[in-house]
């Protein structure tokens, strides 16, 4: 008699059952009959292949057989109850992680949960909160770089922000003050409570700032905001009264009589660049420049994206080159590509034809009176601009002086340039043509200049002294500066030959000496003009230093008065550090880069020779710091193929064998810690021709620099 081993496999009937319970699909192991190694077999089925079909295959009691559709586990008369998949337990930690939890494990009690075992190990509080939504590591850790970027702005501006710290919320509350940076994030201390805080009961104060009724700030209707700036009106007018007062004699651009809510309704670039510039020097708005920099330029490339344009963004352009945004290195200088911009965005807007606008535009425009007037004007500054700039940065002109600025055609525009902007119009104009005559040709090096040369020169200077005659003592100092700027510009032609003339020689003596002495005028003005300098003006000051010391350090020292050469140059660093605007800039660490190169410029005949001559007239300022970086080419470690510098081990005598004794004391070294990036490493090809960067790029933080005589 056999015994019975259960329903046959091979059944179709028992097959789709099976499946059906416990998810078999494959093949089933085959069923031994009985014998002496069945009960094994089984045995191991049964334990291969779980509860319900081990018990089947094994043939011993388990849980019974396998009953038929609809039909439940040891009670045909109670329906089959079905698996639910969401019945599933986290703690709020493990939620936020993203983790697996066995609190589910743990009695179904709230009150009595036992912690998870992940929760229990890291001994913090374990939480199972139905209203729990988990909170993204991107936007928790933007919400982190807000609040640190919003208390950085506030120890810039030394704002003391009152706080009450809600015991149970730990929330901040702060005061509405006429300046408010908007963390747009948690407090530091809401921070340090646990992830598992539901949202619902501790919602985050960026989401509480979408609410009207529940912002902790509340601006005045007058106020001015930008991003998270705020600015009263009495702030707004302070500015611009500084601006006026201090600034707009540099460049006479806006309507003094107009108030600041005009120049907003015409364009919210201009009207914040005001404030930018404005700011440089404010007494009561330290900090400010720094805070606006980053929300200033993003409304500024997000309006000049714009098109059609308005002509008073141009506006805002001419300040921008003049007064540009305060940066620590040359690569982030964004001054020339903004001229090029400003010239084309004008000429764009028929500008440069202010009396014919209607045929720059798709629609017809009628321009009369004193939208007539400023929009000459305009033009006429920026062309002032774009000279400065090109002159002071080493580039070709983008200006355009034609028949639109000559003197009959401002007339039958019925408009009449101020003397002052007259002045300084004839002034860049002359810069122009010593541009094209001398500095626009092929820059090849020659023993002497040519005849050619020397007789452009020699026409040159009859119409600067003819210019000097003109003007008489009645310019103002500021374009008696441009003036002595233009005679720099002039004579730094004595650099395009490896032999120059003795006289010209002492006239570049003479310029730099001149131009340095009414820098320092500048300075015991009234109004300090000097804190409150244009950018071409610091290119100028730094240049004329470049110039002076190759005159201090070659041998033709011996002709000229060394004692007040020296002087001036010490004045040409200190006004280079006055003209700084915040910590680290680049004047400052221009000054210091200087006072560095003295200690290690050359001497001789050679330090008046150019190796670089594509600069224009400023080929000798990149001339001198490239020949200053060659000095220091020996201390690159002998396997460094990037073009890094060994770093000193000791902070006592000189880092490498030079021939100038000033080098062999370590205080006039740079500091002993070098960055990939450090002033004296190695300039690559593409970089060495870029706008300055191998100039400024990489100096370190702070350079030990002391009294260079």
């Amino acid at each position: 008699m056999t015994s019975y081993g259960g329903p046959s496999i091979l059944n179709p009937d028992f097959r789709r059952t099976l499946g059906g319970v416990v998810g078999v699909t494959g093949p089933l192991p085959m069923v031994s009959p009985p014998g002496p190694d069945a009960s094994a077999l089984r045995t191991t089925a049964a334990r291969s292949n779980g509860p319900v079909l081990g018990s089947i295959l094994s043939g011993g009691s388990g849980p019974g057989p396998i009953p038929g559709p609809g039909v439940a586990h040891g009670d045909s008369s109670q329906p089959m109850k079905k698996r639910r998949g969401g019945n599933r337990r986290a703690c709020n930690e493990c939620k936020q992680q993203k983790l697996r939890c066995d609190i589910v494990q743990a009695p179904a009690s709230t009150s009595a949960r036992s912690p998870c075992s992940r929760c229990k190990r890291l001994n913090i509080d374990c939480k199972v909160e139905q209203s729990f939504k988990r909170i993204s590591k991107r936007r928790r850790n933007a919400e982190m770089e807000r609040e640190i970027a919003d208390l950085r702005r506030r120890l810039a501006t030394g704002e003391r922000a009152e706080g009450l710290v809600d015991g149970d919320n730990h929330e901040m509350n702060h005061s509405s003050g006429e300046v408010y940076y908007d963390a747009h994030s948690p407090p530091t201390s809401s921070r340090a409570q646990s992830l598992s805080a539901s949202v619902d009961h501790h919602p985050s104060p960026l989401r509480r700032s979408l609410v009207p009724t529940e912002s902790p700030i509340s601006h005045s209707p007058n106020a001015w905001v930008l991003e998270d700036i705020s600015l009263s009106k009495q702030r707004v007018d302070r500015l611009f009264d500084q601006y006026f007062k201090f600034y707009h004699p540099f460049l006479p651009l806006l309507d003094p009589t107009k108030d600041p809510e005009e120049c907003r309704s015409c364009s919210d670039v201009l009207a914040w660049t005001v404030i930018c510039v404005s700011s440089r020097r404010c007494p009561y708005e330290s900090g400010l420049l720094v805070s606006l920099s980053a929300p200033f330029s993003r409304l500024l490339w997000a309006n000049i994206s714009n098109v059609p344009q308005n002509y008073h963004v141009v506006k805002a352009l001419c300040l921008l080159c003049t007064w540009p945004l305060p940066t620590t290195s040359q690569k982030s200088d964004q001054t020339f590509m903004l001229s090029g911009l400003m010239m084309n965005l004008a000429m764009q807007l028929g500008l440069h034809r202010p009396v014919q606008p209607e045929e720059f535009t798709t629609f017809r425009m009628e321009v009369r009176g004193e939208e007539l007037k400023d929009r000459l004007q305009t033009w006429v500054l920026c062309n002032l601009v774009a000279q400065n700039v090109a002159t002071g940065y080493g580039q070709p002109p983008s200006t355009i002086y034609d028949w639109a600025l000559e003197p009959a055609s401002l007339k039958a525009a019925d408009y009449r340039l101020p003397e002052e902007l007259k002045v300084r119009l004839r002034i860049e104009k002359f810069c122009d043509r010593v541009t094209r005559s001398l500095y626009n040709g092929r820059p090849e090096p020659s023993e002497f200049l040519s005849m050619d040369k020397l007789l452009l020169v020699g026409i040159l200077e009859n119409e600067l002294k003819e210019m000097e005659l003109d003007f008489g003592d009645n310019l103002s100092q500021i374009n008696l500066i441009h003036l002595r700027a233009a005679n720099l510009h002039l004579r730094y032609f004595v650099f395009l030959s490896q032999n120059a003339r003795s006289e010209d020689l002492t006239n570049l003596f003479l310029a730099t000496t001149s131009f340095l002495g009414r820098v320092l005028e500048l300075e015991t003005s009234p109004g300090n003009l000097l804190i409150h300098a244009t950018n071409y003006i610091l290119q100028m000051i730094v240049s004329a230093a470049f110039a002076l010391m190759k005159l201090l350090k070659s041998s033709f020292a011996r002709q000229i008065d060394i004692d007040h050469g020296k002087f001036l140059f010490n004045g040409a660093i200190s006004s280079i550090r006055r003209i700084s605007v915040v910590d680290n800039d680049r004047p400052v660490r221009l000054a210091n880069v200087i006072s560095q190169m003295w200690n290690a410029g050359s001497s001789g005949d050679d330090a008046l020779h150019l190796g670089i001559r594509s600069r224009m007239s400023m080929s000798h300022v990149y001339d001198t710091v490239w020949r200053w970086r060659r000095r220091f080419k020996q201390q690159k470690a002998p396997d460094d193929s990037q073009g890094t510098m060994t770093q000193p081990q000791t902070t006592t005598g000189a880092t490498g064998p030079q021939p100038d004794h000033a080098l062999n004391n370590a205080s006039w070294m740079l500091p002993a810690s070098f960055e990939d990036n450090a002033f004296m490493n190695e300039a690559s090809f593409s970089d060495f021709f870029d706008s300055l960067n191998w100039v400024f790029d990489g100096v370190p933080d702070s350079i030990i620099a002391p009294p260079i005589l």
